[in-house]
Order: structure tokens, then C-alpha cells, then sequence
């Protein structure tokens, strides 16, 4: 029998397509990240089985519009989404808090469609979570194996399963979380982490973070203190570090995320928001949210937060086994709780936090729960790795493993991994199983196939919003929590969307129509006023005419004769915020080249 010599053996490039992706994806991803995409997958099977569907709440219709008009703009006409003409008559798109044409989850929707696009990248946001909070939680002195509780408890806790319940997908930007705390946290040692972190914290407000970017604020703001405090005692010549660090996150989150941040900057200050409700929340109502197992649901009811009873009890026991560790995250959590309690007295950290003028919209405080998951997770993480190095410890004493090359020593080390394992476990299905059937017990409806119909403005119907877009047609009904101006003068029932308030004068005829674009021939026999069924906005511009609102909508004041009137939005503000962004990234990925090129370098000396 012949042996093949080494330049015999068959290349990997030879090997079926079936053997090589395996080991390929196994390269790329790595085991972890093929456990957590796994779990996601699980966990969100509802959405991966069938895409086309969304939850019956009235929020659900309303971010669905937002996703669908951007993907219109992008998909159709490949225009960056800067005016949403499907809604209220027109609105400014990247302007608008709950809107994310602009965050990576985009990327999945324009390969694979808006629906399947969507699931595919809650199932990415859902796995960069799990990876975040093992991250958080290793850092916190986990071993690799109680990590995981940690990332268990966080991104797959109550609240991510109530967004789904609530109608709110926009506030799958808080699995970034542990991801900005990382960056914090580590960037008073090493700079260049505090730019991550500041990296994240963009992407969760390019994500539609309406919520979850100053509520996360709002906790690091709390947290610096506590930091500074701690670095004062050690050594005081630190202390202005953990401001530093977050000074940082704070100048890296502003430029990245300026494209869309300008823009709604200037939508707020032109209408700001007008509804605020303030609460208190006690501390039974939180309890229960974090610790009762119900089905109750609801929007804030028992079990909508649920991380469970034995989670806390091992990160309280974290607390006395490793102080040093247990104990920050313990008042962490602590903390987040108090936020999460609302206005309670004059002088609660919510109630003086919405007395600045930039906060004082913050409603629903009980959404500080998602942080105190994460805490509570690290800190029965933190302990359950405190148990598995003990054990490791009495293993190797017992087999008189004193030297650590032994095999012995080896073998006290696999059996305390396997028994952390076993342990690990039981902790971690617990939540997991019952928010997973919460998950699945949320009642779905499918959404409608797309069509492309001429646009026209319709009545519409706020309560099924993303039926219009999806159509084709825009939607005179309007449910925005910013007073955006609508005119009296918009139509439903229109032959034409582009006509003249005087007939008589002449003809208009549509030849091409898109967001941001639209081309008319035009032949008047004398000056005439040209209407728009859009509201008036000042980015439009005409290369013919004068652009004026007439009672809040779109007009154009034209000359008379026989020529093609182009009508373009362009709004100087976001392409303003488009170049900032852009050259941000350029300099953090050169910065970042450089310092990686360092790290080699160091790694490569003899």
C-alpha cells in the first residue's frame, strides 16, 4: 500500500465544500461565538421559523414603519433616509429618535430583505450581547465557565423578551451595554478602550436609542462617582481617571454617531417632545419584575425583568466570599435599583437626575432593570468562579498536587471545571427557559408583502402604520411623540400628488418620483404656485422657482414657459454629520491599525 508523500496530500482548497466550512466558520467565529449564536438562535426561534411577523402592540406598527421607510430609501432608491415621505404627510427620517437607517442592523436587511434582514439582526445584536457580558464578567474575575451565567442572565433577561411583548425592537441597542461599561471601565487604564466603548455607545443611539442611550447616561453619570471614590482612597493621583475614561466615551459616541445626532439635535430644539410623564416605582413592583416568575406580563408586571431569586443569592454570596469583586457590583445593582425607582422623594437619583434640562423627558425608570440584570449576573458569576477555584484548590489537595505540571494538578483542574459546569447550568436555564416561554407565548400577526404603487399620500391609519409604506403610499395619519408640523392642506384622495392651485395656468406631469427626489415637466402659459402634497420642510430645494410653505405644505412658486422642475431634499445638517462621522472612523481605524501594529511588534521581539 503506497503512502502519500506530504506534497501528495490533498490541500484544503481540494476538500469538499461540506468539510472545509465547518473549520473555516469554527476559524472565524470561534467556539464561543458559536455557542452564543446558537442560544440566540434558540431563544428567538418564534422570529427565525418566520420573519414576517411582528407583535400586535400598537409600538410594533410603529417601528416597523420607520424600518420600512428607510429600507424603501436605501432598497429603492438608494438614498442615505434623511426625509420620510410615508408618514404624517413627511417628517425628517435620520431627524427622528426611533429611526436606524443608519445602524449595522441595516446591512442584514438590504441582503436578505427588510423582515428576514431584521430577525437576522436582532439574532447578531442578541449574540454580541452574550459575548458583552461574558466579557464584563471575566473582567470581574469570572473564570471562562461561570461567565456564562452572567451572559445568560443578561441577554436573555425579562426585558428583552418584554420588547418583543411591548412592540419595541429598538431597545435590542441595551445588549451593547456591558460592551460601553468594558470600555469604561478598562479605558482608566488603556485609552484606546474608553474609544470602544464610545464606539458602542454610538451604535446603540444608530440603533434607535431613544431610550436606551440616556438611560445608560444617566447610570455611568451615577457610577462615576462611585469610581472616583474607590480611586481616591487607593491612590488620589488616579482619581481623575474614571472621568477621563468617560470623557472619552462621551467625544468618541458624540462624532461617530453625529449623522444622525445633528439632525436630531436640531428636530429637537425646532419641536421638542412634549410628553413626560413622572412616577415613582416602588420597591415591590421592581421585586417583582426582577424576581417573581409570572406570566402576568404586561407592560412593567411581575416577571417582565425576571432574572431570579438564585442569581441573587449567589451574587450576594459573591459579595462576602470575594469582596473586592463582589461587593462594587452589588452597589452597582443597588444603585440601578434606586434609578429604577423612580421619583420617590425630591432628593432620589431619578428625580434629580430629570432636573436637568437635556433629561428631563426621561420617563419609565423601571427600564434601569436591564443593568440590574447585568450586575446581578457578574456578581453570581463572579461567585460561582469563586466556588470552582475553591474546589480546584481542595481537588488538588486531595491528590497531592503540589507541583502544577503534574498530571494530578490536571486533573484537579478538569473536575473542578466539569463540577462549575454542572453548577452553572441548572442557575443559567432557569431564567432562560422561562423568559424563552414568554417569548413564546406573545401573540404575532403577519405583515403584508410589499408592493410598489405609485406614491401617493392616503388617509392611512396610525394603528397599522406600516402598511403604507410597505404599499408604496404615505400616511396622512401621524402618531409622533414630537409635534412635528403637519399642514391642513394635505390630501387623501388626490388624482395628482404635484399640482397647481390654479389649473387654468398649465400642466404638471410626474415623471419620476423617489424620497428625495422629484422630477416634473412643467408647461405654464403664466406664473403659477406648484403644491406638493408633503409637508413643507427646509431641505427642499427647486431648479426652478421659489421654494415657500403654503400653510405647511410643499409650494413652489414658478415662473411661466416649458421646462423640467427638479425637486431635490438635501439637508446640509446631516451631510454635515455624515462627514464628521465618517472621518471619526477613519481616524479610530488608523489609530487602531497603529496600535495593533504595536502589539505585534512587542509580541515579535526575541
Amino acid at each position: 500500500m503506497n503512502q502519500e508523500t506530504p506534497s501528495q496530500a490533498p490541500s484544503e482548497a481540494t476538500l469538499p465544500l461540506a468539510v472545509q466550512l465547518p473549520d473555516l466558520a469554527m476559524r472565524l467565529v470561534g467556539p464561543r461565538w458559536v455557542l452564543w449564536l446558537a442560544l440566540a438562535t434558540w431563544f428567538l426561534w418564534p422570529l427565525v421559523q418566520n420573519p414576517y411577523q411582528i407583535g400586535t402592540m400598537h409600538d410594533a406598527a410603529y417601528f416597523l414603519h420607520h424600518a420600512e421607510a428607510a429600507y424603501r430609501s436605501w432598497h429603492d432608491y438608494g438614498q442615505l433616509p434623511v426625509w420620510n415621505p410615508y408618514f404624517c404627510g413627511g417628517i425628517p427620517g435620520l431627524g427622528n429618535l426611533q429611526e436606524s437607517s443608519v445602524s449595522p442592523s441595516i446591512l442584514p436587511q438590504l441582503l436578505l430583505g427588510l423582515m428576514p434582514g431584521m430577525a437576522l439582526a436582532l439574532l447578531l445584536w442578541f449574540a454580541v450581547g452574550l459575548e458583552g457580558a461574558w466579557l464584563y464578567a471575566r473582567k470581574w474575575g469570572a473564570t471562562p465557565t461561570s461567565a456564562v451565567l452572567a451572559a445568560i442572565a443578561f441577554a436573555f433577561s425579562g426585558r428583552f423578551v418584554a420588547m418583543f411583548a411591548d412592540g419595541q425592537p429598538a431597545f435590542v441597542g441595551f445588549q451593547l451595554t456591558p460592551w460601553v461599561l468594558l470600555g469604561f471601565e478598562l479605558g482608566m487604564r488603556q485609552r484606546w478602550a474608553a474609544a470602544g466603548g464610545g464606539v458602542a455607545m454610538a451604535l446603540i443611539f444608530l440603533e434607535g436609542g431613544a431610550v436606551a442611550t440616556p438611560l445608560l447616561g444617566v447610570l455611568m453619570l451615577w457610577l462615576l462617582p462611585l469610581h472616583v471614590g474607590a480611586r481616591a482612597l487607593s491612590n488620589w493621583r488616579t482619581a481623575h481617571k474614571p472621568l477621563i475614561s468617560l470623557l472619552i466615551i462621551g467625544a468618541v459616541a458624540v462624532l461617530v454617531s453625529a449623522v444622525r445626532l445633528l439632525p436630531v439635535v436640531e428636530s429637537l430644539l425646532r419641536w421638542p417632545r412634549e410628553w413626560h410623564a413622572e412616577g415613582a416605582v416602588d420597591f415591590k413592583m421592581l421585586w417583582e419584575m426582577l424576581m417573581v416568575k409570572s406570566s402576568e406580563g404586561g407592560y412593567a408586571g411581575p416577571g417582565t425583568a425576571y432574572v431570579g431569586i438564585p442569581m441573587l443569592v449567589l451574587s450576594s454570596y459573591a459579595a462576602l466570599r470575594r469582596p473586592s469583586k463582589g461587593l462594587p457590583l452589588l452597589l452597582f445593582a443597588v444603585l440601578a435599583v434606586a434609578l429604577g425607582m423612580g421619583d420617590q422623594r425630591p432628593w432620589a437619583p431619578w428625580a434629580l437626575t430629570t432636573k436637568l434640562p437635556i433629561l428631563k423627558n426621561l420617563r419609565c425608570s423601571f427600564r434601569m432593570t436591564f443593568f440590574v440584570t447585568l450586575f446581578i449576573g457578574t456578581g453570581a458569576a463572579v461567585a460561582m468562579g469563586a466556588l470552582q477555584r475553591d474546589l480546584r484548590a481542595l481537588l488538588a489537595w486531595l491528590l497531592r498536587a503540589r507541583d502544577a505540571a503534574t498530571w494530578r494538578h490536571s486533573l484537579a483542574w478538569a473536575l473542578a471545571g466539569l463540577a462549575a459546569l454542572a453548577a452553572t447550568l441548572p442557575f443559567a436555564a432557569g431564567p432562560m427557559r422561562f423568559n424563552r416561554a414568554r417569548m413564546l407565548e406573545n401573540t404575532w400577526e403577519d405583515v403584508p408583502r410589499e408592493a410598489k404603487l405609485p406614491f401617493a399620500q392616503s388617509l392611512g391609519n396610525r394603528w397599522e402604520a406600516q402598511m403604507w409604506p410597505a404599499s408604496g403610499l404615505g400616511s396622512i395619519g401621524c402618531f409622533e411623540e414630537q409635534p412635528y408640523p403637519t399642514s391642513p392642506l394635505l390630501r387623501g384622495d388626490l388624482a395628482a400628488e404635484e399640482y397647481l392651485v390654479e389649473p387654468a395656468a398649465g400642466t404638471v406631469v410626474r415623471r419620476e418620483w423617489t424620497p428625495h427626489r422629484i422630477e416634473l415637466a412643467v408647461d405654464l402659459k403664466k406664473a403659477a404656485v406648484l403644491r406638493v402634497n408633503q409637508n413643507f420642510h427646509r431641505g427642499w430645494r427647486a431648479s426652478q422657482g421659489q421654494i415657500q410653505s403654503d400653510d405647511g405644505l410643499l409650494a413652489i412658486a414658478l415662473p411661466p414657459g416649458k421646462y423640467d422642475l427638479i425637486l431635490r431634499h438635501r439637508d446640509p445638517v446631516v451631510w454635515l454629520g455624515v462627514a464628521i462621522s465618517v472621518t471619526t472612523l477613519l481616524v479610530l481605524a488608523a489609530l487602531a491599525g497603529v496600535q495593533w501594529r504595536r502589539r505585534r511588534a512587542t509580541f515579535q521581539q526575541p
